[in-house]
């Protein structure tokens, strides 16, 4: 007989995989498991049990429900996170690859609490210091209302600001912030680099708006759990919002080996990147 656990797992991961695309199995239900131990915590339920009967007797509420879902696609990061491939952006992409176009279109497809598009701001603006001064947009999307919000207020603790961030770029780029209700400041983005940055909730797998063409996407990290019919789907539609020669990033764990003929691999300090082929034909 399968206790109310199994059954909870088995009813959210059903749940999750139809709003979202994100598989929970055998290999990966252990982080469903603690995502929905704080979901508890979340709604002040006691137990698992308990959960499982409110839903049983009531249904699910719209509550519950955005909230599971909040927390099943609240990837891991942090500022500069993976080094090279920041290192491929300021000493490759912008300065040698976009050498001849004076605006630079990026997108960051899953931009969870801001790190990610924050710190390529960071190097638009260093760049701009050595005198590469292109203009440049980026648009920061995530599946999650929660984490965009925050993203956009760009307010951040001390310890997120020690993961990836020099004391440097922390002293340049941000204000400290002092509330009476904290002992230690936070840190706000300055506007100088918050400015250059568009928030918007998408979901990938829903359709999307008309974007105008990016010259580089990342995406990183976020198709690892999808279905490989979603993946290639989300792959193709990127091949065709990229301009000419576009680019796209993805996590250093995932390859578009079997998913994609649209791109060349480019390999740059030992990491991966995705160039679109110069005869691809939308």
């Amino acid at each position: 007989m399968e206790t109310y656990k199994e059954n909870l797992i088995k009813y959210f991961s059903s749940l999750i995989e139809i709003e979202t695309g994100i598989q929970y199995d055998e290999t990966n239900k252990y982080l469903l498991l603690t995502r929905i131990q704080n979901l508890l915590k979340l709604i002040n339920i006691s137990s698992i049990d308990s959960l499982w009967n409110e839903i049983q007797t009531n249904g699910l509420n719209s509550q519950i429900k955005s909230l599971i879902l909040d927390l099943a696609t609240n990837n891991e990061t942090s500022f500069f996170r993976d080094p090279k491939v920041f290192e491929f952006l300021k000493t490759e992409f912008v300065p040698k690859i976009m050498a001849n176009k004076n605006r630079i279109r990026i997108w960051c497809a899953a931009t969870s609490t801001g790190q990610e598009p924050y710190s390529i701001a960071i190097i638009m603006a260093e760049l701009k210091e050595l005198g590469m001064n292109k203009s440049y947009e980026i648009l920061a999307t995530d599946i999650s209302d929660r984490v965009l919000k925050q993203a956009e207020k760009g307010i951040y603790s001390p310890l997120e600001v020690q993961r990836g961030l020099s004391p440097e770029l922390l002293k340049k780029y941000f204000n400290e912030e002092i509330s009476d209700l904290n002992l230690v400041p936070n840190y706000k983005v300055k506007s100088e680099i918050s400015s250059f940055i568009t928030y918007k909730q998408l979901n990938l797998l829903h359709p999307w708006p008309n974007f105008e063409p990016f010259d580089i996407i990342f995406c990183r990290n976020v198709l690892i759990y999808q279905s490989i019919e979603n993946k290639k789907n989300v792959i193709s539609k990127f091949a065709k919002l990229l301009n000419p020669e576009g680019y796209l990033v993805l996590g250093g764990a995932e390859s578009l080996l079997q998913l994609s003929n649209d791109y060349d691999l480019i390999n740059f300090n030992n990491i991966t990147i995705h160039k679109l082929k110069t005869d691809f034909k939308n």
